[in-house]
């Protein structure tokens, strides 16, 4: 018999050769998931530690004198007769009208324009007799008010701030008030009026607050500051930058202690249905960017394919369709925020995969784009981690039969904290770029000729309108004067405010959207708290800026509680 060569595909070699098949195809499987999709980054942060010393909660703080008597606090927050004195005296301040219009001149150049200012000053020497025949008081040019209460030793002053000035009441909407928005109406639960939320009743609570501690006998060891601008709505060019400068010529440059300026008071968190305290610790940067096109003009009747006025639409179009992408990192508050609100999570309402990807957002790259995309689907807090935009001014033409030979528009940006005003006008000035290279226009921008064509038909001008704001430096988040701060939050609402409420109130910062006075301050300390610690969400309720403008009492009298409890709390060296 011939023999038969072996079967080559004898069963046990083929069973081996198909395990080694199935771990080469589960291996190269694995490759093109691991390099195709970010499967690892989910796996790196379900499977990485939490840090612990993220946002720590910060003991409550309460004053010595609490201990040793409670009733005046007690009697702010809570006594009849009390409310009612306090309720008069915010009354007596909105009732004054004390509006002011932008880019208004000089106080020496038009005294009569900023006169009504004198009024308010009046009344406030009336209802706070204590104030004004105890402490310093000085009149910073003409309006602006500083006051001065000495310490009995060698610490920082305390400098808390506000502004008596408001934004005007817009004429076709006075209809629509409840209440006619200076009668300063109360209702038994909220008071009425321009001014009530922004921000003349800081100005009041803080004036309360010096007040009955010099009735209460107190004398501090820390100096005392209080300092009141009349042009905040306004950028503060003639108050709080008068009054910076008066301060930094006296005390020095660092000078003080902390500053507590309006901003946020304490809310309902979206993410963890607690309350949180959010002092913002940092403002965005501010720039208007005015655009103007020029091209030859003449007669409508022969038109060319684009006039001035169509060709900065064009440019309009460009711009809004190229939104600032968002910047999420470490340098953010708003970081530190979520982060507070993932380690601080009592009611877990957040999944344990979405707690770790915010903590884990600072260093990895899948963890990050997870949240900022979360983040994005709130249009307030999509502001918050990008360079915003807005096209607010626009003009053109002079007539309807006439090609417009100049077209402007003013482009209003609030900056992101990780940019600058470079990085904004160089990406402002590319996208400008590229619209004149499709109309032959010649680009100057901020003074320098970026793009000259040969033939050009015309200009494109790019320019600052107005004074441009870098980012605010950011106010340290660690440290004894950021405890203090959160110690007294914590202690005023915890044990006063909301006794039964279950849960620890965490202090977590924020971005401040806007500008306060406080850009002024700079130089005088790096701890600068935009905060009105009360429980009411102004830009929900308190219609600022708008019609019914007002104050939830109860709110009024906890910022005034906690004006009162602070002072004294960080009256001491143990403070910083």
């Amino acid at each position: 018999m011939i023999g038969l060569p072996l079967d080559p595909t004898d069963p046990r070699e083929r069973r081996r050769r198909h395990g080694f098949y199935a771990i080469a195809v589960g291996v190269l499987v694995t490759i093109i998931v691991l390099t195709t999709t970010n499967l690892v980054g989910y796996l790196r942060i379900v499977a990485a530690p939490v840090d612990k010393d993220i946002c720590p909660l910060y003991d409550p703080i309460a004053p010595a004198s609490f201990h040793k008597d409670n009733a005046t606090v007690l009697d702010i927050l809570y006594d009849k007769k009390y409310r009612k004195q306090s309720v008069k005296k915010l009354q007596g301040a909105v009732k004054i009208d004390t509006t002011i219009v932008d880019n208004q001149p000089d106080v020496d150049e038009a005294p009569e324009i900023w006169a009504k200012f004198q009024k308010i000053h009046d009344y406030l020497e009336e209802a706070f007799p204590l104030v004004y025949a105890n402490l310093e008081v000085q009149k910073v040019n003409t309006y602006g008010l500083v006051f001065y209460w000495k310490g009995s030793e060698d610490l920082k002053p305390l400098m808390l701030t506000g502004h008596l000035d408001t934004v005007p009441i817009q004429k076709d909407s006075i209809g629509d008030w409840t209440y006619p928005p200076y009668d300063a109406h109360y209702d038994g639960e909220f008071l009425y009026g321009r001014g009530s939320v922004d921000c003349k009743n800081v100005v009041i609570a803080i004036l309360e607050s010096l007040e009955l501690l010099l009735h209460k006998g107190f004398k501090p060891q820390r100096p005392i500051l209080a300092a009141f601008g009349f042009d905040e709505e306004a950028s503060g060019r003639h108050g709080a930058s008068s009054i910076a400068t008066y301060l930094e010529e006296r005390f020095g440059h660092n000078s003080v202690y902390a500053i507590i300026d309006e901003g946020p008071g304490l809310l309902l968190d979206g993410l963890t249905d607690t309350i949180v305290a959010p002092p913002a610790v940092a403002e965005k940067g501010y720039m208007d960017i005015e655009v103007q096109v020029r091209t030859k003009g003449g007669h409508s009747s022969t038109p060319p394919d684009h006039t001035s006025i169509g060709i900065l639409s064009e440019l309009n179009y460009v711009i809004e369709q190229d939104p600032y992408e968002p910047v999420f990192t470490k340098k953010s508050p708003l970081l530190d925020y979520v982060q507070c609100m993932a380690v601080h999570d009592p009611k877990k309402k957040l999944g344990k995969l979405a707690k770790k990807a915010i903590l884990q957002a600072g260093y990895n790259k899948v963890a990050n784009s997870k949240v900022v995309k979360s983040l994005l689907q709130n249009k307030v807090i999509s502001s918050l981690i990008r360079t915003t935009q807005a096209i607010d001014l626009i003009s053109g033409g002079e007539k309807a039969n006439a090609l417009p030979e100049s077209a402007s528009a003013v482009v209003n940006h609030r900056i992101a904290i990780e940019s600058n005003t470079s990085e904004l006008k160089h990406h402002f000035t590319s996208r400008v770029i590229k619209v004149a290279k499709n109309h032959n226009l010649e680009v100057v921008a901020f003074g320098e000729t970026v793009y000259s064509p040969k033939d050009s038909k015309g200009v494109i001008r790019v320019d600052a309108f107005g004074t441009p704001l870098e980012i605010a430096p950011l106010t340290p988040t660690s440290g004894s004067v950021y405890e203090y701060f959160a110690g007294v939050v914590r202690h005023v609402f915890e044990e006063l405010v909301f006794p039964d409420y279950p849960y620890p109130i965490v202090t977590a910062p924020i971005i401040m959207p806007g500008n306060t006075d406080t850009k002024h301050y700079w130089n005088l300390t790096k701890h600068i708290y935009r905060s009105s610690p009360y429980f009411f969400n102004v830009l929900v309720d308190g219609g600022i800026h708008s019609v019914d403008e007002k104050i939830l009492f109860d709110a009024h009298l906890q910022l005034h509680a906690f004006f009162y409890e602070y002072i004294q709390a960080v009256d001491t060296s143990k403070a910083g």
